[in-house]
């Protein structure tokens, strides 16, 4: 498992370009959330300053980008090239910062697509090939998240599909609780080694409440456990929302560390 100094913090980019300082006195490793407004208002040289300074300490940076109202399997073609364009615009922020992954949603969805794999599938495989290419350029992995997706079948056909060592899943411990329907460990039998990240936040079953560790229901010791059986040593990262939460979220990641 990895060490605790290497577990990444959920950080919004206005927080992180405003206390950086503060962040590095506490060792965080941020994972930078950059929606496309972030993305817009983003500059170079804040970028650069933000990379060397955390380098400089030895911790890492991974990215978290944008995912309201855009869609890389969309059915709607349009859609699908208004997230290409909101790739693009992150991706020179990726070229920048040179994060370890960079987290985007899948975009499946059982109703929407009335369960059309197929459809999905095809439509995510025109976006992907050239953010995978440029993410190996940039020394990154993309790690597509679960959302919605009740089982792990179509994160398993998108990785079948594109065996780069640059694209692998990001598998949210809370979004599992809540929406999937089979088992924890089917999900990480399916895809294995090709989970590049796990988001370790809690909740009770019913919503997606971003609780630290031990604060829902989630049976973390058995996670951790399917992580260590299936997985080649994820990045870890913690979705604390708020201040007082990423405080208490830090201290109850160390528990299972």
């Amino acid at each position: 498992m990895r060490d605790k100094k290497t577990v990444q913090v959920h950080v919004p980019y206005p927080y992180l370009v405003e206390k950086t300082g503060r962040l590095i006195d506490m060792g965080v490793n941020p994972e930078v959330f950059m929606d496309g407004f972030f993305i817009e208002e983003a500059r170079a040289g804040d970028l650069e300053r933000i990379r060397n300074a955390f380098a400089e300490k030895g911790l890492t940076i991974t990215l978290h980008g944008p995912y309201a109202d855009i869609n890389p399997g969309s059915r709607e073609e349009k859609t699908r090239l208004l997230t290409v364009e909101a790739y693009d615009k992150l991706f020179r922020v990726v070229e920048i910062l040179r994060p370890v992954t960079v987290v985007l949603h899948a975009g499946y969805h059982e109703r929407k697509y009335k369960g059309d794999k197929g459809l999905w599938l095809s439509q995510s495989l025109k976006t992907w090939p050239e953010f995978i290419e440029r993410a190996g350029r940039a020394g990154s992995v993309i790690a597509v998240e679960n959302i919605f997706e009740r089982e792990p079948s179509t994160l398993r056909l998108l990785m079948d599909e594109i065996p780069s060592p640059h694209f692998g899943v990001c598998l949210d411990a809370g979004h599992m609780r809540v929406f999937s329907e089979v088992d924890a460990e089917e999900w990480f039998a399916s895809l294995g080694p090709r989970v590049a990240e796990v988001h370790l936040h809690d909740n009770h079953g019913r919503h997606d409440d971003h609780l630290p560790m031990g604060e829902g229901s989630i049976d973390f010791e058995r996670f951790m456990s399917l992580m260590a059986k299936y997985t080649k040593d994820p990045v870890y990262t913690i979705e604390p929302h708020g201040e007082d939460a990423m405080r208490r979220a830090i201290e109850a990641v160390k528990r299972y560390l």
